[in-house]
């Protein structure tokens, strides 16, 4: 008798009890078998909308569980099932109420636990931040932690007494443009936070008083070290570090200086120099043993040389000052490659490498100052050839990717070392391993400057031993 009791159990539960409502409603009914109410009073009882108890009731009355009657001109509900329909009602509210008082018991425990684990981080939190507060006050640079809408989560002392508006306490919540005394400040804020993920290694600097500040910001990661993520997908906060650079901009500015007057000072009699060399070299003063001619074919060369490395100095300074005129132009990119590389092929069979040009694409076109691109173009082969090893090889390889053209220089040579890599572009800086070629360390910075003058970027991959790439983007026409 048991088992078909069960089964009938489980029909009822399928086909009319088959709601959470419907069996609130039952179980309000089995504790009161003769209440006569109409739905809005059992719908501020059971705590629902009254329309849900409506169809709740009157899909319970067509199973021939309730019967109602108009009072009033609203439905009263009277619980009236037959005999056997009462006995599955008390077997189904039973079970119900065991099970709902199983999962409140365990929903209660769950909620205790979660509690318990919510004071443990805060206490964990406030040990860990009053740390934090104390490591980040220590450091010499601002800090500024925000999260993805602008709320700031924390500032060091430094952030408040160099950036903050007089007056404001430090405290967390404020936001970014209420708490930054400049919306220069804030501006310089969000367009570090927007460099984020960018290629480019432009960094944003901030002028503020009479000192200068360089802005880094990276987001906020885990213990795993992924960046955490915010509810639409971006970081769910960034710090952002201001280091101040006001010696560096010192430095360079006594450096520009002294390159200019050393530039201009030389460059006058260097062209004096020149032009009485080679009148002499060519015999206008009389014919010349071979030693004199060698010697003087040295001091032109030299001034030669010595014209090349002003015209360096020069033109990195008027990159940098923004003054250097570029006639832009549309350049058939593979062209310009191809002269290039057959401009080199002395000194390349010279040194026994080999050399070659690929190309993804038939037709690459860019705008671009024609003589200045053959001049990046030219440093970068230069320096594949200069520190290739013995009969190695340099492969030059244009390509599209997007909308931009890129082209890529390889080498087999030495390599950079991990330590030097970031600071390739940088004026003056040559690798250890190669200091003993000659050179300025200025044509990298130059063709970064160049690079960027016209519209794209430049980056570095290599591994010591093993060799180089540098490869250059312009977007395409």
């Amino acid at each position: 008798m048991a088992a078909p009791l069960e089964s009938e159990v489980k029909t009822f539960l399928k086909t009319v009890a088959n709601t959470v409502l419907k069996l609130d409603i039952l179980s309000y009914y089995h504790d009161h078998p003769f209440a006569m109410d109409n739905a809005e009073g059992l719908a501020r009882w059971l705590n629902r909308r009254t329309a849900d108890v409506v169809a709740g009731l009157e899909e319970l009355t067509r199973h021939g569980l309730f019967s109602h009657e108009s009072e009033g001109g609203s439905a009263v509900y009277a619980f009236q099932p037959d005999e056997k329909t009462a006995a599955l009602v008390e077997r189904v509210i039973a079970s119900y109420r065991l099970t709902r008082e199983a999962v409140y018991t365990e929903v209660l425990a769950l909620q205790e636990k979660q509690d318990e684990l919510r004071r443990e981080y805060q206490r964990i939190l406030f040990t860990e931040r009053g740390r934090t507060e104390t490591i980040l006050n220590s450091l010499e640079e601002s800090v500024l932690v925000l999260n993805r809408t602008g709320t700031v989560l924390l500032a060091n002392g430094q952030f408040y007494e160099r950036f903050a508006q007089a007056g404001i306490a430090e405290r967390e919540g404020p936001g970014l443009e209420e708490l930054a005394a400049s919306g220069e400040i804030a501006g310089a804020v969000r367009s570090s936070i927007a460099k984020i993920g960018e290629e480019s290694l432009e960094e944003t600097e901030l002028g503020h008083g009479e000192r200068f500040y360089r802005l880094q910001s990276t987001p906020v990661t885990g213990p795993d070290g992924k960046v955490i993520q915010g509810e639409e997908g971006g970081p769910a906060a960034t710090v952002t570090v201001f280091r101040d650079i006001t010696r560096e901009r010192e430095i360079e500015r006594m450096r520009e200086d002294f390159i200019s007057m050393l530039t201009h000072d030389l460059r006058n009699p260097l062209g004096i120099i020149f032009g009485s060399s080679t009148l002499v070299l060519d015999g206008k003063l009389g014919l010349l043993n071979e030693k004199q001619h060698k010697l003087l074919s040295n001091v032109v060369k030299s001034c030669g040389l010595m014209d090349r490395l002003i015209e360096d100095f020069l033109t990195l300074s008027k990159l940098e000052a923004g003054q250097l005129p570029l006639s832009r132009e549309k350049v058939d990119l593979n062209s310009l490659l191809q002269g290039v590389l057959q401009m080199f092929q002395p000194q390349i069979a010279e040194l026994g490498l080999e050399a070659g040009f690929t190309t993804e694409c038939e037709e690459v076109r860019v705008s671009a100052d024609l003589i200045q691109l053959e001049r990046v173009v030219s440093n970068l082969v230069s320096n594949a050839i200069k520190y290739n090893r013995e009969g190695g090889r340099i492969d030059v390889r244009s390509f599209r990717e997007g909308n931009w053209v890129k082209v890529a220089v390889d080498d087999t040579g030495k390599g950079i070392s991990a330590e030097e890599l970031p600071y390739v572009f940088e004026k003056f800086r040559r690798a250890a391993a190669v200091e003993h070629v000659k050179g300025t360390g200025l044509g990298l910075t130059i063709a970064k400057q160049l690079i960027g003058a016209m519209g794209g970027q430049i980056k570095v991959e290599s591994e010591e031993g093993r060799g180089s790439r540098f490869t250059f983007s312009l977007p395409a026409l």
